[in-house]
């Protein structure tokens, strides 16, 4: 598609990838780390919001890293919603010092009735699924009020960045501010009148 940014709605699918990172405390032996966000095509989004609460999946197991610890990677796949309603939290994100990314991760896994059955596709590793994935503020801090919800942030670079600067100058069309102007009749005809008797009067403070 050309002229991406001048599509009122745009979906940008991307590939998330996390680990679930072993830890050393009493309530909980691991973390979910978000590693990376890798961009793959852009649709049109033809009105119609993404499909959010998205299961996370494994990727790669016992991956060896340099400390010898071992390595659990998991991916979900999600789309990115662009739509000119919302160019205003865009802009805030991009003039922010540190313009992200917001990756909203929800306890549970998203099991269907089908992979029940089959138990060879069941992992009971992953406790969590992909709520949503954001570049708004605005839309996100509904999730950080909730405080129910983990929401991760990465930086927001590369060709998404790129094409959500262009979207944003598109769209997104601060009013600049006007200071009112007195209509020059109505100051007159206040004058004829001797104006208000309340301006005429000196203040007195007993």
């Amino acid at each position: 598609m050309k002229n991406l940014e001048s599509k009122k709605h745009l979906l940008y699918a991307v590939r998330i990838i996390l680990e679930r990172r072993k830890i050393d405390n009493i309530w909980e032996n691991h973390k979910w780390i978000v590693n990376d966000l890798i961009p793959l095509e852009i649709s049109d989004g033809l009105g119609y919001p993404p499909i959010n609460d998205v299961r996370i999946k494994p990727l790669i197991n016992d991956v060896k890293k340099e400390d010898g610890a071992n390595k659990n990677l998991y991916f979900a796949e999600a789309s990115i919603d662009l739509h000119r309603a919302e160019a205003e939290g865009y802009a805030e994100n991009l003039q922010s010092s540190d313009p992200s990314v917001y990756i909203v991760l929800r306890d549970g896994d998203l099991i269907d009735n089908n992979e029940l059955e089959d138990n060879n596709h069941f992992n009971d590793n992953i406790d969590i699924h992909l709520a949503e994935v954001s570049l708004s503020p605005y839309h996100i801090q509904d999730y950080e009020d909730c405080g129910e919800d983990k929401v991760e942030k990465i930086p927001l670079y590369g060709p998404i960045a790129e094409l959500v600067e262009k979207f944003v100058e598109f769209h997104f069309h601060p009013e600049e501010f006007k200071k009112r102007k007195r209509d020059k009749k109505e100051i007159d005809q206040n004058k004829r009148r001797g104006g208000d008797d309340r301006l005429n009067k000196k203040n007195t403070y007993n």
